[in-house]
């Protein structure tokens, strides 16, 4: 109910972008795909923006139009939602998919990315995912990656990756 009533709160405002941090933390599955639901509906009703931040990709699929994926405060991959979950750019979005859970995988353990998140006062150099990431190689340690401009399909040229093997990731 709390997140109804903020939700409300804030269509009272008629606002043309609503950004929703964390909007379905603690529900259950039901009531995460009721409140997704409200959001997507009033979205399209009064034509305004969502910017939805979470941590669970599983929760944006219907919703989103596009994704940002961000790791240590940085963009690291952007892309078309369904081009993102068919074939992400970037190992931690690869970790992130491969970490939601699955019907088809019952019983199965899931999937953790290895390590723990670096510290902001404590970056590592270069690539702040390569102490994590199972492609990291010496170039990863020592140059932090720019924003690639990933152009593997058709209509692509708008999806980036901040990886310097995104080819290999993409097409892996």
């Amino acid at each position: 109910m709390r997140q109804r009533i903020m939700i409300a709160m804030a269509m009272a405002l008629e606002p043309e972008l609503i950004i929703a941090d964390e909007p379905t933390t603690a529900l259950d599955v039901t009531v995460q795909a009721q409140v997704m639901d409200l959001l997507a509906e009033l979205r399209r009703e009064y034509a305004m923006g969502l910017v939805l931040i979470t941590h669970d990709l599983g929760v944006v699929a219907d919703v989103a139009d596009t994704i940002a994926v961000m790791y240590a405060g940085r963009i690291v991959e952007t892309a078309p939602v369904r081009d993102l979950y068919r074939r992400p750019a970037h190992p931690y979005t690869r970790g992130l998919l491969d970490s939601v859970p699955r019907v088809d995988h019952r019983g199965e353990r899931l999937y953790a990315i290895k390590g723990a998140p670096p510290s902001p006062l404590a970056m590592p150099s270069g690539c702040p995912f390569h102490p994590r990431c199972p492609r990291a190689q010496d170039v990863c340690r020592a140059e932090r990656p720019p924003l690639y401009v990933v152009a593997a399909d058709a209509g692509a040229d708008s999806r980036t990756s901040a990886c310097h093997f995104w080819k290999e990731e993409l097409h892996g």
